[in-house]
């Protein structure tokens, strides 16, 4: 993951040496230990660093300094679900510390463990061959159903969420950030904003807890093997209804031929060895021993987009 990293940008820039201290008091690095820090390329919301040592390597997020949206950039919380998730052996970076001390950088942070492995940015997986194309994929929706399968009390987070009624709370939560954020008024998303709240499915009740940004690019693979070793960023997680982690993750293959959303974001139609839709979801019912005769996704992809829409408009 280092070539995916950049000098840290200016507005970005924080006191090392006070993080020195403040981590060999926590007897995470020693005292003699040289620190030097990168910012990766990613994970704009809130800023994440990679920090190394001679003898080993981290990862910081922290808040983004000036006025943030209500609700958002919470450290804390992503804090929280990796520790639990760490404690029953799902793949995520292993917490370290977490400091709500402001003084310490400029604003509240964690630390956990660097992850070596194998980052896709592109969803179409050049030179990669067709065959572990598939593997990789059915990796991805084996981890998600893995995921949407643990059980709540076990990983102490019955309060991480507000529970049933997820859809149209995400409706209402995302429609307000969208607002607060855009720069222009776009027809297109008020109409969608209503169309969502018109549909809202009338069955809301299923909780497990929800990553909220399922992406191939949030994970991280064995260097060799079709195998995921961490699942990243989960600024977004909560509890409520699993499908709209399953759409989200589904979404680009819904995307037009020839969209271009970035780079290395385009459609994902006809990219040879790229499971279809429905056989990730065949597999993904399979994981979670659940029937294969799903709702149908049509509300939880426009959420998906609209949801997409809000993030970039933030």
């Amino acid at each position: 993951m280092e070539d995916q990293t950049t000098l840290v940008r200016e507005q970005h820039k924080f006191d090392v040496s006070s993080l020195h201290r403040y981590l060999s008091a926590k007897a995470v690095v020693s005292k003699n230990d040289t620190i030097s820090i990168r910012q990766y390329s990613t994970g704009q919301s809130n800023p994440t660093f990679l920090i190394q040592t001679p003898f080993k390597s981290f990862v910081l997020r922290k808040r983004p300094p000036g006025e943030l949206l209500p609700g958002a950039h919470k450290v804390d919380r992503e804090y929280r679900v990796q520790k639990a998730l760490s404690s029953v052996g799902f793949p995520v970076p292993q917490p370290v510390v977490h400091c709500t001390d402001v003084e310490v950088i400029g604003t509240e942070f964690y630390l956990m463990e660097h992850v070596k492995g194998r980052l896709f940015r592109d969803l179409r997986l050049p030179g990669v061959n067709p065959a572990e194309r598939t593997a990789l994929y059915v990796a991805a929706v084996e981890v998600l159903a893995k995921l949407h399968s643990l059980d709540l009390t076990s990983l102490n987070l019955e309060g991480f969420g507000r529970g049933s009624g997820y859809c149209r709370r995400q409706v209402s939560t995302w429609t307000k950030q969208y607002t607060l954020a855009a720069h222009r008024d776009i027809p297109a998303m008020n109409e969608l904003s209503d169309w969502l709240n018109e549909n809202s499915p009338k069955n809301d009740n299923e909780v497990a807890l929800v990553h909220g940004d399922f992406r191939l690019d949030n994970l991280i693979f064995h260097p060799t093997e079709a195998r995921v070793i961490a699942l990243l960023d989960w600024e977004l997680s909560t509890t409520g209804q699993p499908l709209a982690d399953l759409a989200y993750f589904l979404m680009p293959h819904y995307w037009p031929i020839d969209l271009e959303i970035i780079s290395t974001m385009g459609s994902i139609k006809g990219v040879e060895g790229i499971p279809s839709v429905d056989d990730l979801l065949s597999i993904y019912c399979m994981c979670r021993g659940i029937t294969s005769a799903l709702p149908p996704l049509n509300f939880y992809l426009a959420l998906s987009l609209f949801k997409m829409a809000g993030i970039a408009q933030v």
